[in-house]
């Protein structure tokens, strides 16, 4: 029997330990984080993006979906997961907390299956059954959204209303059930007859579903007494109304595999009978992806199409970004090096040629010629040399970028100003000639680069791979004297708007000399709102 004075055992505490990733303080020792990985530990790329997770979190516009601008075709999808963190400590040794504890993910989305998981056999039948979503919904392009259900979710409640005459609320039960045979055969001949109009790969895959088909599951809506197919983003994404239009969508989608009317769509008929795998396919679309859209255009009505007008220069622009960012990674160099390729904005965007096999590249107003030069010089044939050698057979080339002198004039996005890279981006004149807000932004972003006469000289090698002190004694300071950095004074007075305590990454790309910092990190994946 333990002595009365025996201390009792303590458990250890979960303690949670969040590791907020940045590029180094701002004035108010915050800074917007950005993510960033290592190709050689797996990599993949995301690109920055504030989602809220789950239908209770997500909004859709109030008018009903509308036609709009088309984009190129595939399954759209949203990752779905984040990693938990906040595991128990209950080492003795003198590790840290952030050694001790995962670093906390954030969920975007909790719901369905994550795009990454879903089995290769299974991509195409994924596809297709975000088709018969859309179908179901009459969203035949990438710019229609869903509209609020606020009316189909007060119409479906009102069966759940008390009943005074039980014979006549049957009478009209059935003759709701008739009707919905002849409604749901027109609904399908409207959407086959405005899918044909419509030019775009959503659109075409959706008119070849024989009409015959879509007016069964036009009437399976209908005979539910349901006032068209209408998920409700807002609400729990497992009510039973929602549960109801997830039954209905799968159901559906699964009579027209069996039925063969999905053939044209390459179906794997085994993979449809998965039920479970049917419901987190829809639950990641409808409250991932559909559900973001909604949240953008009802924010910011316009937004989609905006998005959506520019999505091949962004596509294309991030691809840049990732092969220069993976080589930077590679040939270890500094941290400011690694930023300045990771951020997509620092590169210049291009446009198709005629016939689509080269991009002629456009101008990137107040970018710093050493940037541009270190990057073509630099990284891109270091980038070309280790695609060739790991290149596989019947591989497609990508295409060539053609930069022409002078290069074609900035598009609509080429002006913006990229977030968080260090200040010797933009050349001198351009810097010194923003204004105090917006050159306050990069007073303690770094810098990247010497100044060029030591940047390319190979005597000079060694600032590659510097840390901060060591390389802001023998190189930084001399370019900072080149740019009028606000003074503490002269930002005593600027708001703190620009500050975001949004925790979306979790790796550290401050400028430091700590090799604990140099430890290589898991990239994460943002599926964007792109169909794969």
């Amino acid at each position: 029997m333990p002595s009365p004075n025996t201390p009792k055992p303590t458990k250890a505490s979960p303690k949670k330990h969040k590791t907020k990733v940045n590029f180094g303080a701002n004035r108010s020792g915050k800074r917007k984080a950005s993510p960033i990985a290592d190709s050689a530990t797996g990599t993949s790329f995301k690109k920055k993006a504030r989602m809220d997770g789950g239908a209770s979190g997500s909004t859709s516009t109030g008018a009903s979906a509308s036609t709009g601008a088309t984009d190129a075709g595939g399954a759209e999808s949203t990752d779905t997961s984040g990693r938990a963190a906040g595991a128990t400590n209950t080492d003795t040794n003198d590790a840290t907390p952030a050694e001790k504890t995962p670093a906390k993910k954030r969920a975007r989305n909790p719901h369905g299956i994550r795009p990454k998981e879903v089995p290769e056999n299974a991509k195409s039948t994924q596809r297709a059954l975000q088709r018969v979503i859309r179908a179901m919904s009459g969203l035949l392009t990438q710019a229609d959204v869903l509209p609020s259900a606020t009316e189909a979710r007060n119409h479906y409640d009102k069966r759940f209303d008390d009943v005074d005459d039980y014979r006549a609320h049957m009478r009209t039960l059935v003759d709701e059930s008739r009707t919905a045979v002849q409604a749901g055969s027109d609904l399908a001949t409207r959407l086959i007859r405005d899918a044909k109009r419509i030019s775009g790969p959503i659109a075409n895959d959706i008119a070849r579903i024989p009409e015959a088909h879509l007016a069964t599951v036009f009437t399976m809506v209908l005979k539910a007494d349901l006032k068209g197919f209408c998920p409700d983003l807002e609400g729990p994404a497992y009510s039973a109304y929602n549960q109801l239009h997830r039954h209905l969508t799968v159901s559906a989608f699964q009579f027209l595999s069996a039925s063969f009317a999905l053939s044209a769509l390459d179906v794997n008929n085994k993979v449809a009978e998965d039920t479970i795998l049917m419901c987190d396919m829809y639950d990641n679309y409808v409250y991932g992806t559909l559900a973001q859209k909604a949240r953008m255009e009802r924010r910011r009505p316009g937004s989609l199409a905006q998005s959506l007008k520019h999505g091949a220069e962004y596509k294309a622009r991030t691809r840049v970004a990732k092969v220069r960012f993976e080589t930077a990674v590679r040939l270890e160099l500094r941290k400011p090096v690694k930023r300045m390729a990771y951020i997509a904005e620092v590169h210049s965007d291009d446009e198709h040629s005629a016939g689509g096999e080269v991009r002629r590249v456009r101008e990137k107003p107040g970018r710093n010629p050493v940037v541009a030069r270190f990057f073509r010089e630099e990284l891109d044939p270091e980038a070309e040399a280790y695609r060739k050698r790991n290149a596989k057979r019947g591989q497609k080339e990508p295409k060539t970028r053609i930069r022409t002198d002078p290069p074609l004039p900035a598009s609509e996005i080429g002006v913006n100003l990229p977030p968080d890279v260090p200040v010797d981006f933009f050349t001198p004149e351009f810097y010194n000639a923003l204004s105090l807000k917006e050159r306050a932004r990069y007073v303690n972003t770094g810098v990247a680069f010497p100044l060029e006469e030591f940047a390319f000289d190979e005597a000079h090698d060694g600032w590659k791979t510097m840390g901060k002190v060591e390389f802001m004694a023998k190189y930084g300071n001399d370019v900072l004297t080149q740019y009028d950095i606000p003074t503490p004074e002269e930002m005593d007075g600027l708001p703190d708007s620009d500050i975001d305590d949004e925790e979306d990454v979790e790796i550290n790309l401050e400028d430091t000399d700590d090799d604990e910092d140099e430890a290589r990190e898991e990239m994460q994946v943002d599926e964007e709102l792109s169909e794969v």
